[in-house]
């Protein structure tokens, strides 16, 4: 696990396929795109990252307590993945795989999101 710390997009993508899928108080200090990533079963526990996760996969993944406002999961796979009580301003899921997702207490600008709010975004 890593705990406390910032770093840059490239660190991430090197931690991930290294095997690290744990990151907890993380911060990724720029904003930029980690297309068609393999994040499947990394759980982001109270991180702090915007980023454009277009066409990425999330299976069994989970933002738990996160700020990921702005982040991009158009036509990612999010397949049985968790998203709970997070900050989600300005996100984007359009085309997103949602089988299977929970997603419970997420915000977007101070208004709870449900499930059925995540289904419109998506598309479906």
């Amino acid at each position: 696990m890593i705990i406390e710390t910032e770093m840059t997009i490239e660190t991430l993508k090197d931690l991930v396929g290294a095997g690290t899928k744990h990151f907890k108080k993380v911060e990724v200090t720029e904003y930029g795109g980690i297309h068609y990533f393999n994040f499947d079963e990394v759980i982001f526990e109270e991180c702090i990252l915007s980023l454009d996760f277009t066409g990425s996969s999330f299976r069994h993944a989970k933002f738990i307590h996160s700020n990921i406002k702005a982040s991009m999961f158009d036509e990612a796979n999010l397949s049985h993945s968790e998203f709970i009580d997070n900050s989600i301003d300005a996100c984007t899921f359009k085309n997103a795989q949602i089988d299977g997702i929970v997603f419970l207490k997420n915000t977007q600008y101070s208004s709870e999101n449900t499930i059925e709010d995540l289904k419109e975004m998506v598309g479906k």
